[in-house]
């Protein structure tokens, strides 16, 4: 079939953009093989949507490459049981993908999964993960981050020094745990403040934990949630009658997070940027395996600080950076 000649005026924007040669896209216009990418996602309703959101930045873009011979295979899973990542690793191979997009939640499983397949090309989203084989990972740089967050909580408190608590539920995922890392590495010469961890992704014992601290120590000043469940952990500390002595930090402009901040329950939200994360990703392995070029080793997310003066105007889901990021480490 013939590709419509607004598609092709698309995608040569797309490439003049990203700097792809024209000659190797002409080229690949004819190609009659399907490159099919496996997208291995947590359920997309799961995490107050954060999922659907990178979703719909993979959907744009395979909308976009869908005449030129690129299609996706949706493989959910429950992150909190590993088997089920497996069997969605079976169930994606077995359609004979030629990549796969994930985000590496499950850092040992993941890795048993690129030793089983090294025959297929791989994206990572969300999370970088230390490994070798990969394509390409788009995300955020996680330490950073928390680092970041523990300057944002610094300020926000100005002279009170005292006990703060970092939040995570999702401890085996390398991201959440390098955030937290980056925010204990700001405070690790401040030693006016104690920093405590709580890990657990049990349904409401983290919240449990979170009650005895403030029982133990009346003087917590700040809490920092390293993930996308800060709402949940907001509205606890609302009925705990302690918001107004809390300074809180979370991540991610899910809705419930975004209602959040604008009923004032949490004071700064760190962004990334979700849908370009998964546009941009999926891009990319066409690039290698369509355009048989090259792709980014990394593409660092921005980090996007979102506070109640400019939630309004914020354009984190926006498709129009041009991904010309940060250095590399």
């Amino acid at each position: 079939g013939r590709v419509a000649p607004k598609t092709v005026e698309t995608i040569m924007a797309i490439i003049d953009e990203y700097g792809y040669q024209p000659n190797a896209f002409a080229r690949n216009l004819k190609l009659s093989k399907t490159y099919t990418v496996g997208v291995l996602l947590p359920q997309l309703h799961s995490e107050y949507g954060y999922w659907r959101l990178i979703y719909n930045g993979i959907l744009k873009a395979t909308k976009e490459l869908a005449q030129l011979a690129v299609s996706i295979e949706l493989v959910e899973y429950d992150r909190l049981n590993p088997q089920t990542f497996l069997a969605a690793v079976d169930t994606v191979v077995e359609r004979k993908v030629d990549a796969i997009l994930l985000a590496p939640l499950l850092p040992d499983e993941t890795r048993l999964m690129m030793e089983r397949h090294p025959e297929i090309s791989y994206a990572f989203i969300d999370s970088p993960l230390p490994c070798r084989n990969r394509v390409i990972t788009v995300a955020q740089n996680p330490f950073r981050g928390g680092f970041l967050a523990g300057r944002l909580m610094s300020l926000q408190l100005g002279d009170r020094a005292g006990t703060l608590v970092v939040i995570n539920t999702h401890k085996a995922a390398f991201n959440a745990s390098e955030r937290a890392r980056g925010f204990m590495d700001y405070y690790a010469d401040k030693p006016e403040f104690t920093v405590l961890e709580i890990t657990s992704s049990a349904s409401g014992s983290a919240e449990e934990a979170l009650e005895r601290i403030y029982v133990e120590y009346p003087d917590v000043r700040g809490v920092f949630v390293v993930n996308n469940a800060v709402a949940r952990f907001a509205n606890h500390i609302v009925l705990l009658g302690r918001r107004n002595h809390t300074v809180i930090i979370g991540y991610d402009l899910v809705e419930q997070n975004r209602n959040a901040m604008l009923e004032g329950k949490v004071d700064c939200l760190i962004s990334q940027r979700p849908e370009y994360q998964g546009y941009t990703a999926l891009y990319q392995l066409y690039r290698k395996g369509i355009l048989s070029q090259k792709p980014d080793e990394d593409i660092l997310i921005p980090i996007d600080i979102i506070l109640p003066e400019n939630i309004m105007d914020d354009n984190s889901y926006s498709l129009q950076w041009n991904g010309k990021s940060e250095a590399k480490e």
